[in-house]
């Protein structure tokens, strides 16, 4: 009789699993921008400016900048392994949704009772207690979003390292960035037609979904362990002392100067992209006068772009290198987009794509060249640096995007009723002077790494 451990895993079950830890993503990034289509309704209806707009999406990243919770992270995982750690996460994502969503609601003073004053006058002042309480769910979800990354792109590196680990980083791009996609098609709709709140709950059961999908990876885990075929087992896994995989700065410090570019240029290019695609469904309907729901589909192109490309970069990756030659003209054409968006009126739909198709020159050369640049025992503390400053970019210029943007905004009397419109245009300057950065420094990283004596150069082809 054949031991089930002796039968090799199915020459399929690797992707499999991809899929399934992808669905988890695709499940937080469908929650993180769950807001954005709603940016014009959130304002209106709850009455927050553009700054406490802003905070909406920086209090996501907050936590993990502020209370190094993403760093933490790192550890909690690499000790609690993936089982434990993941549940903890993926709870952490579905609560903070229904945080979310409760401090939405319209009638929160008559849910929370007397709490409601005590949550009005209590600090920070100024803020409602609507307010609070979304900051509240958005920071416990970004805690359990960033965790999910970490162990998504722990999962890809273990089963695919040395592997078509571009391709596969490509791949998994394409349900994240459809989370997105359908959150910018899929929000606004629901909105409109049964309420703002209604398509926050909406959002919570698509978390739920994927909670579930964890689940079924964690049990397409355990029935490939100790196969043929399958990765060996990790030191948690082992029960041994994971010393080689716990997050530790030490070990940040002996990284060279090619993993600190990568580093500023990953700050520097998500910060370019991401905040304004927070704004870019605001931007349409006040520069551009369409409605709610065009906006949102128009703003989803950038994900259409990125659905499309990425595998394909990650393909020519895997073939033909030439990783911090993509990193150049991904960040640089960034600047003419956001400068076109802002100081013209040219067609947005094109531009929106192309900046999609920057998101896909990138990150799929960004996020395959760590492995080569940082020793397998070290990619934990590496992707947890670049990680940690990512986030620092994502906490503050969302936020000061929508102040640039309130400096921008007037309220005119139209009908006998207040009309408030904002200027974007100084919003839109500051995302191409990121963009510029960014370019910058994917041209230093490409001349230094020229000068690297240690390890494989990042133009090159990966082999493990």
């Amino acid at each position: 009789m054949t031991n089930a451990s002796s039968v090799p895993i199915g020459r399929w079950h690797r992707w499999i699993i991809l899929l399934a830890i992808s669905l988890v993503s695709f499940a937080s990034y469908y929650i993180w921008d769950s807001i954005s289509p709603l940016a014009t309704l959130i304002k209106d209806e709850l009455g927050f400016s553009g700054a406490e707009y802003g905070l909406l999406n920086s209090a996501v990243t907050a936590a993990n900048v502020f209370l190094l919770m993403l760093l933490v992270a790192g550890i909690i995982v690499d000790k609690l392994g993936l089982k434990l750690s993941g549940i903890l996460y993926a709870g952490c994502c579905f609560v903070g949704a229904l945080l979310t969503a409760f401090g939405a609601s319209g009638n929160l003073q008559t849910l929370i009772g007397p709490a409601y004053d005590v949550l009005g006058s209590a600090f920070p002042h100024g803020w409602s207690p609507e307010l609070k309480v979304m900051l509240l769910g958005r920071a416990l979800f970004g805690v359990g979003a960033e965790a999910i990354l970490i162990i998504n792109n722990k999962v890809i590196a273990r089963w695919f390292l040395g592997k078509e680990l571009a391709f596969a980083y490509g791949v998994n791009i394409i349900p994240m960035r459809f989370g997105t996609w359908l959150a910018f098609n899929a929000q606004a709709p629901i909105a409109v037609r049964w309420g703002l709140v209604p398509s926050l709950w909406v959002a919570s059961l698509v978390m739920l979904f994927g909670v579930v999908c964890f689940l079924a990876y964690l049990w397409l885990e355990k029935a490939a362990r100790g196969r043929p075929g399958a990765p060996a087992a990790s030191a948690v896994e082992l029960k041994a002392r994971p010393s080689d995989e716990v997050f530790e700065w030490r070990k940040a410090f002996s990284f060279d100067a090619s993993f600190w570019l990568i580093t500023a240029l990953c700050v520097t290019f998500y910060s370019a992209v991401f905040p304004f695609q927070y704004y870019s469904t605001d931007i349409l309907v006040q520069k551009f006068g369409y409605s709610l729901t065009s906006a949102s589909r128009y703003t989803s192109l950038l994900i259409t772009g990125t659905m499309i490309f990425t595998p394909i970069f990650g393909w020519f990756i895997d073939r033909y290198g030439r990783r911090a030659t993509m990193m150049i003209w991904g960040s640089l054409l960034l600047v003419p987009c956001h400068l076109l968006l802002g100081l013209t009126h040219f067609p947005p739909g094109l531009l929106i794509f192309a900046v999609g198709v920057s998101l896909s020159l990138v990150p799929a050369a960004l996020w395959a060249a760590i492995p080569m640049m940082v020793k397998e025992n070290h990619l934990g503390t590496a992707f947890g640096v670049v990680g940690y400053v990512q986030n620092i970019g994502l906490t503050f210029f969302p936020y000061l995007a929508g102040r640039i943007a309130d400096a921008y905004t007037t309220v005119e009397m139209v009908g006998g009723e207040e009309v408030t419109h904002t200027d974007y245009t100084m919003t839109m300057v500051m995302f191409a002077a990121l963009g510029v950065l960014g370019f910058f420094f994917a041209i230093a990283l490409k001349r230094v790494d020229a000068r690297r004596t240690e390890g494989p150069s990042i133009e090159a082809v990966f082999h493990q």
